[in-house]
């Protein structure tokens, strides 16, 4: 039983790190694989005695022996006991733990990039079909020799390879790196587990060769899954071409996704028969996305690869068009740009008749009835077109409520009004980031298998209450958001203050703010006041915000819960600041701490009183160095005094 303990001790490791991570697709990899292992030992054990009865049977006919032979043959050639049962059993048991591990290592190193990337329908076609067609057709042709050699075992893994080679086989150039590592690690983990069974076992006798074709097919069936998931994912027309019944293949669980699957490989396109457009405009998000919060960052990866894909193309979108009306050159042409994303938004989510007329487009993703050519000439560049083309093939599972009310704060934005009172700034962080939690909320249940929550009247699907709180946790953390910049907003014009929180009269103040640009001459103090009193808000609210992440699939929530508490701890570290920072940010440590603690369930008292220590000792550590640092500082200057009085 030593290699079983050695079996599952990987396992329990690996599992660990890599349960927060694990997707609808990674349980199934672990039924389908795994049981495909498990019941391995027992089909090669039957067929071993097949052959082994039919080799008897035919020596038999040939010798013309007595049927008492032959019954003692088979007694002898057969045994049916415990000790076998047991020893097939547990070699079964072993084979589903090994397999349990690779898929996890297999979904741990492939998880930090989109698949989607490793596509490229730009590629030279006659590569592309020789890697593709060619290599495949070179593998079943190994296969065949080896069976002619006798080597069944090897004939049955080059088969399954050439197979999925020919599914993905450019995929797997591309992520061979991944392959390779997983391939290696997982390999001489089973060759050493292989060596401790006992000699009575099956796995005793298995060669490396053997040891290394298992993985390598585990692997590849792993990426193979992967690649047609990201496939239908991206290009969900090839298999249905009605938007409106798309959310029945996003539960990867479910029959009808499988079937769409199988109706995918069965029409497997080239390379070259997909269209690049959407490839290259979510590597456009990816690259403006670049600079973007490390909060955000946090979360997103540890999302499912396909939800973290379709918010990577809503977040572009919305950071765009906030920089559209914000950042223009002009005040008018910010005027122009908030007219232009009305209208877009209005032909996206409510076309006229009069516009339902499809342009001649070949990338079947977009909606037809857009003309892409007339945004071209009114957007600044080509990037930002690009985001706009994301946004439009997610729409059709978004709230255009939740749209309208965004392009309201953004005209709230431009006309630049102050925020009056305490309830109007409530509103304000309702209408620019409740609603994004809104909008989020829509792409997380649609991309999970919970249905589409974009349409308002008559959904069944939508929960309100759930929305609700969805906006509550945006609400929270714009409300974070804005304490934190009062003086970064201050130096670009904005000011979000409520007029409520300055002594009277309050016009004189605010110009200083947004006008004068100069939030100097208010004080730190009296700054660092206004956001406590938001910061006040925000602990209102946060409550209800957290009850909105618990509301969410449980595949998502430990993600969205450690952005939330990393932002939550702005208003400590603002609080604890002597002064004012002019962007408070907390410490890349506290962070790692914060989202570990979140996704791995490590949370309460005991949680909180070790992380207060921890920061205790690095606290007492850093003001040690400062006094040693400042020691030798002091020392060095009095020895260069003395050499200089010297000298003089």
């Amino acid at each position: 039983m030593t290699y079983m303990y050695y079996a599952s001790a990987a396992l329990l490791v690996i599992f660990s790190v890599y349960r927060p991570f694990i997707t609808k697709l990674d349980k199934v990899k672990y039924g389908a694989l795994g049981g495909a292992s498990f019941l391995a030992p027992f089909v090669i054990d039957y067929n071993n005695r097949a052959t082994s009865t039919n080799q008897q049977q035919h020596q038999q006919q040939l010798n013309m022996t007595s049927i008492l032979h032959l019954i003692h043959v088979n007694a002898s050639n057969m045994p049916v006991s415990p000790t076998s049962s047991q020893s097939l059993f547990s070699d079964a048991v072993v084979l589903f733990m090994l397999t349990a591990f690779i898929v996890s290592v297999c979904g741990l190193f492939t998880r930090w990039h989109f698949p989607i990337t490793f596509i490229k329908p730009n590629s030279s076609i006659l590569v592309s079909g020789f890697v593709r067609h060619g290599l495949s057709i070179l593998i079943i042709l190994m296969a065949i020799t080896s069976q002619y050699a006798s080597l069944q075992s090897v004939s049955f893994a080059l088969t399954t390879i050439g197979l999925l080679w020919y599914i993905a086989g450019p995929y797997f150039i591309r992520r061979a790196r991944v392959i390779a590592a997983t391939s290696m690690i997982s390999t001489v983990l089973g060759f050493l587990v292989c060596c401790t069974a006992y000699t009575h076992s099956k796995l005793y006798a298995t060669s490396i060769l053997d040891c290394t074709l298992f993985v390598l097919v585990l692997v590849l069936s792993c990426n193979a899954i992967d690649y047609l998931d990201t496939i239908l994912n991206t290009y969900p027309h090839l298999v249905q071409k009605d938007k409106t019944k798309q959310a029945a293949l996003q539960d990867q669980a479910s029959l009808a996704y499988w079937m769409a699957i199988a109706q995918l490989v069965s029409n497997m396109p080239n390379e070259s028969d997909l269209h690049a457009s959407p490839i290259d405009d979510l590597e456009t998000a990816i690259r403006v996305l670049g600079p973007a919060s490390r909060s955000w960052k946090t979360m997103a990866a540890l999302f499912p690869v396909n939800l973290r894909q379709d918010l990577c193309l809503l977040y572009a979108f919305f950071r765009t068009a906030d920089d559209l009306v914000d950042d223009a050159p002009t005040p008018k042409q910010c005027e122009q740009n908030l007219i232009t994303i009305r209208r877009f938004l209005r032909e996206v989510f409510f076309p006229a008749k009069a516009d339902k007329q499809q342009y001649d487009q070949q990338d079947l993703t977009l909606p037809g009835h857009i003309n892409w050519t007339y945004y071209a000439t009114l957007l600044p560049n080509q990037d930002v077109l690009a985001i706009f083309r994301n946004f439009a093939r997610i729409s059709h599972y978004l709230c255009p409520r939740a749209m309208s009310e965004l392009t309201d704060a953004w005209e709230h934005d431009l006309r630049g009004e102050p925020v009056k009172k305490q309830k109007d700034l409530l509103n304000y962080a309702a209408l620019i980031s409740g609603t994004f939690g809104e909008l989020c909320t829509c792409a997380i249940m649609y991309k999970t298998g919970r249905g589409n929550w974009g349409k308002q009247k008559n959904n069944k699907a939508r929960n309100e209450d759930v929305l609700s709180r969805a906006r509550a946790t945006g609400q929270c953390l714009q409300l974070i958001n804005i304490a934190r910049d009062v003086i970064a907003d201050s130096l670009v014009g904005r000011c979000y203050v409520p007029l409520q929180y300055m002594p009277y009269p309050p016009q004189n103040m605010y110009h200083i703010l947004k006008v004068a640009r100069n939030p100097l001459l208010v004080g730190e103090q009296t700054l660092k006041s206004f956001s406590i009193r938001i910061l006040g808000l925000a602990d209102q609210i946060s409550d209800r915000a957290q009850k909105g992440i618990d509301g969410l699939p449980e595949e998502v929530q430990d993600s969205i819960r450690a952005a939330f508490e990393i932002y939550m701890a702005i208003g400590p570290t603002l609080i604890n600041d002597p002064g004012f920072p002019l962007r408070a940010k907390v410490p890349k440590r506290q962070q790692q701490w914060i989202a570990l603690r979140c996704i791995y369930g490590f949370r309460g008292p005991v949680a909180r009183a070790i992380s207060s220590t921890f920061y205790e000792m690095i606290s007492i550590y850093t003001r040690a160095f400062a006094r040693l640092s400042n020691a030798r500082k002091t020392a060095t200057a009095r020895t260069v005094v003395a050499a200089a009085a010297a000298a003089n």
